[in-house]
């Protein structure tokens, strides 16, 4: 990864593949993946442009890097077909600039470190996340994302699929420099995109929400695993009464607040289930079950299939057996 020349006469006929290189020092010897800088941002300023707030603002890195520009440019592109434009936001006197804003606003930053100086800008200035203030970051850095509360909404790029790409096509390099082929006369260049964005509290405008209501929900996200948490803890954060918060959160959501507790829970353990091979007692225990009994059964109402038969059905559909499919697999 490089934001400079590329060392070329390093590496010269050694096989090397670039990752993330600056695109204005393209390499003319080795083969390059780069992340979609432009699809992050279409993928973020989705989210912010679906809240048709009155204005939308930009907060870059102020350090000219290119991917920073390609945020920039996209999202002001995507702003401009709803006929939005996007106002840059100054790294020093950003309170000034958003309190400046037309609210609600949508702001979207470079990356999660400058939307969360967005963020701390606008609670400073005394405004309410989401109501008058939505944010959106990139990278889904869990330190930035649940730093704050609400939590900031941000666009996780696909790392771990590019770290798999990244291994293929250097051991094609490899297996190139093994034959003893000449290298292409011009070098690879493949992109890699964004994974999935991760919705959290800074975009979760509900209008038919009470903000006590939505305190209750952002809490719940953060803390539902913990075992912790309780529906009194749930109606302490909503500043009422257990049987007041209750009623009004069953009114508001349609459904308990020990629902939305086992709705998160249940989620996570399809996620764990789904990408590792803990053991089901430590999945349980990260979920915020004491009872493997209870996770157990809870489980197989929801699915259909025991743990073990959920993990292989969606680590191998293909191999699950007659009944797996991709759609039983789907929490």
């Amino acid at each position: 990864m490089s934001h400079t020349a590329l060392p070329d006469h390093v590496f010269r006929d050694i096989p090397t593949v670039y990752h993330d290189p600056n695109p204005t020092y393209r390499s003319r010897r080795h083969p390059s993946l780069v992340h979609d800088s432009a699809a992050e941002a279409a993928l973020a300023g989705k989210e912010l442009l679906g809240l048709n707030c009155s204005s939308y603002a930009y907060i870059g890195t102020a350090d000219g890097i290119h991917w920073d520009k390609d945020r920039f440019a996209q999202f002001r592109k995507d702003a401009m077909t709803v006929g939005k434009p996007v106002t840059v936001l100054p790294r020093f006197g950003l309170k000034e600039a958003i309190v400046a804003l037309p609210k609600p606003c949508g702001i979207l930053g470079a990356n999660d470190d400058c939307a969360i100086r967005a963020f701390h800008a606008a609670t400073t200035a005394g405004f309410s996340i989401p109501d008058e203030v939505a944010l959106a970051g990139i990278d889904n850095d869990e330190i930035y994302c649940e730093s704050v509360s609400p939590g900031l909404t941000s666009v996780e790029s696909d790392f771990e699929g590019a770290g798999y790409r990244l291994a293929q096509m250097l051991e094609a390099e490899i297996e190139r420099e093994k034959r003893g082929e000449a290298p292409p006369r011009l070098p690879h260049v493949e992109n890699y995109g964004p994974l999935r964005i991760v919705r959290r509290g800074s975009t979760a405008v509900a209008p038919g929400l009470s903000r006590a209501v939505r305190r209750a929900l952002e809490h719940i996200r953060t803390h539902a695993c913990q075992h912790e948490l309780s529906v009194d803890d749930v109606s302490a954060v909503m500043g009422c009464s257990r049987s007041l918060a209750t009623n009004r959160f069953r009114k508001e959501t349609g459904h308990s607040i020990l629902d939305e507790i086992h709705e998160h829970r249940f989620r996570k353990m399809c996620e764990l289930l789904s990408c590792g091979h803990l053991p089901i007692g430590t999945v349980v225990n990260l979920c915020g079950y004491e009872s493997d009994g209870f996770a157990k059964k809870f489980f197989r109402q929801r699915t259909g299939m025991s743990m073990r038969e959920y993990r292989k059905c969606a680590c191998n559909p293909i191999s699950g057996g007659a009944n797996a499919s991709s759609s039983q697999c789907s929490p």
